[in-house]
């Protein structure tokens, strides 16, 4: 099962979506399709059974318009099966968008009742209070297939928080698949400001809180209407007066609301015009956006509201998010992007409004400091914040908390919108391991321009490498040949550790060639073995700019009794190496962080290892030529990698912690991505699998379903 820590409420409407408009979703009519719509026709004529309805048109910069389409497979919607094709002004279609999607093929008989689906869906909320009706849908993300049953329960998680979670049941097996919830939660304080002038409506007996040129915005009391008075006079100046709280957090409101139509180019919350209900009062430390109304709490000593800039900017920051193709249901990551992108609507809208009570800076809720931690979230650093927020971003991201997963991304807004060393009063920024030596910023307001772009071409279970190519797309789109622009995102991807990916942008044609420079990573970036063990890791090189040059891999700071051997010692950047650390019985247990090092005609680039060395050596899995060892935590994954030179038969054992329910696949690359072609999926931690298959490059995937621990991983290869 693949936990998603994330939330929307767009695959709620996906039936809706693919079969006719929702009323008031805020979706325009089509427009002029062009050279699209003759893209999806070639499209459904290659994939048999396949159907898709364009959803929204949206207009961009320069002519270019971003068609947003649905999916269905022989009459069910398709989860995850969303896509955007982009057009010029001519109408010519950029890009392949569905070159890395199969065609889905799926059994479309369910093997599991509705009323059963119910039943497990229903079991993961502590107390469930209503369900939907079970739909039918095929379930698809990241070329995953399977037929499943989706599901909307409400009631309240485990915490006792509020919730309405999507869940996606296997029709056939009865796994949970999948599960994102609609009510998006932060903690964080609140601030005031005096003397701002607010748009308001006229009434027959005064004044309301509500704003007729925005159609849909007004700030209330929890449970009510627009705040309204006798007067256009709002508020007391009280930290826990309500209607000063109401009459902030509509300035802010308002201030975002500009700086998208003024900056972006965006016409409302919705991209057509329309803003959501905002309400204070609500009583905790919290505030969150539950897919229709922003609702803003209080600080921990009760003694102000949550009004502040950045704070509610960030909450409708996320009706951005859910109103641009894909909406927001996804993977972890997903998540942790949509909470990135909160935050960068908050430093825009606070660099916007210039206001002199909070001066524009790249902080999170910073000012009142409702926690004595300081600010909760530092865009420029953020592993200096006082949340467990990586800097980087890594093959443990997944499974990091949803708002400290999104370090990487705030981490790679600061660089474009600032760079790495800005000078003046503005912070430096680090640069991860294996990185560009420094990154020089665009401005805030094009870095804004180039991540709302990009959200134009956002599709459901958006992650870290998607958002990479958008951004990547974006700058060709807006900037043609704009070289330093291109530099500058390319770069601060780099910067924060997201590799790399198939299919996106080259840097333009006519930029020239820029100074030599090389980066270096290692996957995995951490091992667990026994002593007296080994274990390998790929060690990859990439030409950053110039031309590729010769890179010499070394190891250092190794514990005692271990050694290192890179096979071959030295590549051309670009080229991979095999790194294999051997330990003696008196390693030293524990974990040891390891620098990996290459150094190149003019630099030495950098990455880090974490080897741990166990106490004792577990059992279990024995007779087998390759044993691999390692830890999970539960809904984790780790792969081991290997390609047999020979057709033939894998045999593979999986010893997990008892009490646990570890799960084996066996899944083999098909030259665009990973299939799986056997499993071993029971309730037990210990699995067997065997498989006849031909020569090529696989992989093995241990997953954690259930609990955490240590395992041993037994194979055979033809």
């Amino acid at each position: 099962m693949r936990r998603l820590g994330v939330i929307g409420v767009m695959a709620a409407m996906f039936i809706v979506a693919v079969f006719g408009a929702c009323p008031g979703s805020g979706v325009a009519a089509p427009a002029a399709a062009g050279d699209a719509a003759g893209y999806v026709r070639q499209a459904a004529a290659d994939r048999p059974g396949e159907e898709f309805v364009r959803v929204s048109v949206t207009a961009g910069p320069r002519g270019l318009s971003y068609h947003a389409y649905a999916r269905a497979y022989r009459g069910l919607p398709v989860v995850g099966g969303d896509f955007v094709v982009v057009t010029d002004a001519a109408g010519a279609v950029m890009g392949d968008p569905l070159a890395a999607q199969r065609p889905i093929r799926v059994k479309v008989t369910p093997l599991l009742t509705p009323a059963r689906a119910t039943r497990i869906a229903r079991a993961e909320l502590a107390k469930a209070m209503a369900d939907s009706r079970p739909a039918l849908v095929v379930f698809s993300p990241d070329r995953e297939q399977a037929l499943a049953y989706q599901l909307i329960v409400t009631g309240r998680s485990a915490r006792g928080r509020p919730s309405r979670l999507h869940v996606i049941v296997d029709a056939r097996s009865g796994s949970v698949l999948a599960t994102w919830d609609e009510v998006m939660a932060g903690t964080s304080d609140g601030f005031y400001y005096d003397g701002v002038t607010i748009d308001t409506e006229r009434t027959a007996s005064g004044y309301a809180m509500s704003d007729p040129a925005r159609r849909g915005l007004f700030c209330g009391i929890q449970g009510n209407g627009p705040v309204s008075g006798p007067d256009d006079r709002w508020g007391n100046g009280s930290g826990t007066d309500l209607e000063t709280a109401c009459g902030d957090a509509y300035y802010v409101a308002q201030q975002e609301w500009n700086m998208l139509r003024d900056w972006l180019g965006r016409d409302g919350f919705d991209g057509q015009g329309r803003g959501f209900p905002l309400f204070v009062g609500l009583n905790s430390v919290n505030s969150y956006w539950n897919g229709h109304t922003v609702n803003i709490g209080r600080t921990k000593d009760a003694q102000r509201q949550l009004s502040v800039l950045d704070i509610v900017a960030h909450e409708f920051g996320h009706s951005v998010f859910q109103y641009t193709p894909g909406g927001f249901d996804g993977y972890t990551e997903t998540y942790a992007l949509n909470e990135a992108n909160g935050d960068i609507f908050g430093a825009l809208t606070e660099h916007y409004a210039n206001n002199p009570d909070d001066p524009p800076d790249y902080l999170f809720a910073e000012r009142a400091d409702a926690f004595g931690r300081g600010p909760e979230r530092v865009m420029y650093d953020p592993s200096a914040g006082p949340r467990d927020e990586p800097n980087c971003w890594s093959t443990r991201i997944p499974d990091t908390e949803v708002h400290d997963a999104a370090g990487p991304a705030n981490h790679w807004f600061y660089l474009v919108a600032e760079g790495s060393a800005p000078g003046g009063d503005k912070p430096a920024s680090p640069i991860c391991a294996g990185g560009p030596a420094s990154v020089t910023g665009v401005g805030i307001e094009t870095a804004g321009k180039i991540w709302m772009t990009a959200l134009l071409q956002k599709t459901s279970f958006w992650e870290y490498a998607d958002a990479r190519v958008a951004t990547l797309n974006a700058v060709g789109q807006l900037y043609p040949g704009d070289c330093g622009k291109f530099d500058t995102v390319k770069g601060a991807w780099d910067a924060v550790s997201v590799p790399p990916q198939p299919g996106e942008p080259g840097r333009p044609a006519d930029c020239g060639t820029p100074a030599g420079d090389f980066s270096i990573s290692v996957s995995p970036s951490s091992a667990t073995v026994d002593p007296g063990g080994t274990v390998t890791a790929t060690v990859s090189t990439r030409t950053v700019s110039g031309e590729p040059q010769q890179v010499s891999l070394t190891a250092r700071d190794l514990p005692a009794g271990v050694t290192a051997r890179f096979e071959p010692p030295s590549v051309t950047s670009g080229a991979p190496s095999t790194m294999t650390l051997t330990t003696t019985t008196s390693s030293p247990a524990g974990s040891h962080r390891l620098t990996i090092a290459g150094t190149g005609a003019a630099a030495t680039r950098s990455t880090a290892f974490t080897l741990t060395v166990r106490q004792a050596a577990p059992g279990g899995c024995t007779g087998f030529e390759t044993k691999r060892t390692g830890a999970l935590a539960s809904g984790a994954s780790a792969y081991v990698a290997f390609e047999p030179g020979a057709s033939g038969t894998h045999r593979a054992c999986l010893d997990g912690p008892a009490g646990t329910d570890f799960d084996l696949y066996l899944q083999k690359w098909n030259g665009a991505s990973w299939t799986t072609v056997a499993r071993a999926t029971t309730p037990a931690a210990d699995e067997e699998l065997t498989y006849a298959g031909a020569a090529g490059s696989y992989r093995y995937r241990i997953h954690s379903y259930r609990g955490a621990g240590e395992y041993v991983l037994g194979y055979d290869t033809p």
